[in-house]
């Protein structure tokens, strides 16, 4: 999503405000979207972490703080956008927006690598599969449909076929059948005919070996 938004940017006509309109529209779906991932975190993530590993917690804590500073930047900038009358000075603004943009993105990269390596591994040893199972069911359960449905949009167009093999796998086992068959039609709709062509053969296959 971030590398999506990035590109768009990359590739836009300030000058132009309606040509510019789809690109900032997506930096409002990235900041709303990455604005969620860190209130969730900071929700069901980071407490469980802070009663072992109080100062990983802090130092996460904080980071959200700066986040949502970068967050805050790129949507005084959009405001100022939306409300430049020259053409210049939408050019001007285009370019500040693309840098803060850029700052945003690799902030959130190093951030997300750091989750990955540090709460991952908190949680792996503090806790045991099970309550790690359930405190997931506990997050995605406060996560609204709509929220949920835009998500698994992204998810379905990054993750490799193995992970998504393995999520619709997990999700056919533990969920009722109208959630699988939705997540199908996401897929469907999202990736190319051959990657889902190949995803239906595997899970086929799961079903047969399972008979």
């Amino acid at each position: 999503m971030l590398y999506d938004a990035a590109v768009s940017l990359q590739q836009t006509d300030f000058f132009n405000r309606a040509e510019a309109a789809g690109a900032l529209a997506k930096i409002n779906d990235v900041l709303y979207t990455f604005d969620n991932h860190a209130r969730h975190e900071d929700s069901f993530i980071i407490p469980a972490v802070a009663i072992y590993e109080p100062e990983t917690a802090e130092s996460f804590e904080k980071e959200h703080v700066e986040d949502h500073r970068l967050a805050n930047r790129l949507k005084n900038l959009l405001v100022i956008y939306d409300n430049a009358f020259f053409a210049e000075e939408r050019s001007v603004c285009g370019s500040a927006i693309v840098r803060a943009f850029t700052e945003f993105l690799v902030f959130n990269l190093n951030h997300m690598a750091k989750e990955e390596e540090l709460l991952n591994q908190a949680l792996w040893e503090h806790y045991t599969d099970e309550q790690i199972i359930a405190k997931h069911q506990q997050l995605l359960a406060s996560i609204a449909p709509d929220e949920m449905q835009a998500v698994v949009k992204w998810m379905m167009r990054g993750i490799s076929n193995a992970d998504m093999i393995e999520w619709l796998k997990n999700v056919k086992q533990t969920s009722p059948e109208f959630v699988y068959n939705n997540l199908l039609d996401i897929a469907e709709a999202e990736i190319s005919e051959l990657r889902f062509a190949f995803i239906q053969d595997a899970l086929e296959e799961e079903k047969i070996a399972q008979v």
